[in-house]
């Protein structure tokens, strides 16, 4: 029987394994997947999941290795890219993930940084939710787990899409990218509705964190808003 919950962690890695552990311990995934240059690399880090790292979880993963080969060339941020989209497909087609929900955990800490790039491009892509690991030596209060910290503008992706998909929150969205800085009555006179509509349609982008006030009252398109807006401009061409 599937479990009605499957977490994955894609983690670009380079000679050191330790950026994988606090994903491990946060997320207990049940599928990791190291992208490498070097598959002796990758052979490192499932040793510490199958001993050292074990405490961590239930049960050991299924482990994916893509090797990204020469990740410092003009290329590699593209083949990367590939290798993950690559990685994403065989995870979707893969038994432990048939009618389950697939909770994706994308790191960009590992690698080269051409890597940690095509891995950020490639969350981006898939909207996926990005999390960053943290050096222990530098940070010994926290716990292996909390090593692991989230990044909020990727995590408002998946949300802020779903928003733009509302007409009038969308037209509310073009508006304030623009003209902003604006104030609540320029959009109710812009939309020609009430104030109810004007709340109705602005709640949804400021829920999404795609819209924030400024510090004179009025709204302006945050960065994650305005990424969104310029990605979606380019898939309607």
């Amino acid at each position: 029987m599937n479990p009605s919950i499957v977490d994955i962690v894609m983690q670009p890695m380079g000679r050191t394994p330790g950026v994988l552990e606090p994903p491990l311990a946060k997320y207990k995934p049940q599928i990791v997947v190291l992208f490498t240059s070097n598959q002796e690399y990758a052979d490192v880090a499932i040793e510490h999941i199958e001993y050292s790292w074990r405490k961590h979880i239930a049960r050991l993963p299924h482990v994916i290795v893509k090797v990204v080969e020469t990740p410092w060339t003009s290329d590699a941020v593209d083949r990367y890219m590939t290798a993950f989209s690559e990685a994403v497909h065989e995870i979707e087609q893969h038994p432990l993930t048939e009618g389950a929900t697939l909770q994706w955990h994308v790191g960009t800490a590992g690698g080269t940084n051409l890597m940690a790039i095509g891995s950020a491009l490639s969350a981006f892509t898939h909207r996926f939710p990005v999390y960053g690991s943290l050096d222990k030596d530098h940070n010994p209060k926290k716990s292996t787990a909390e090593l692991a910290i989230e990044i909020d503008l990727f995590l408002n992706i998946g949300p802020g899409f779903k928003a733009l998909t509302k007409p009038r929150s969308m037209r509310i969205m073009r508006y304030i990218c623009s003209s902003g800085p604006v104030g609540t009555h320029s959009i109710i006179k812009f939309i020609e509705g009430s104030k109810q509509n004007e709340s109705a349609g602005r709640k949804p982008l400021v829920d999404a964190g795609l819209i924030i006030k400024d510090d004179s009252g009025k709204w302006v398109a945050t960065n994650v808003g305005l990424t969104l807006m310029t990605l979606m401009a380019f898939e309607e061409e």
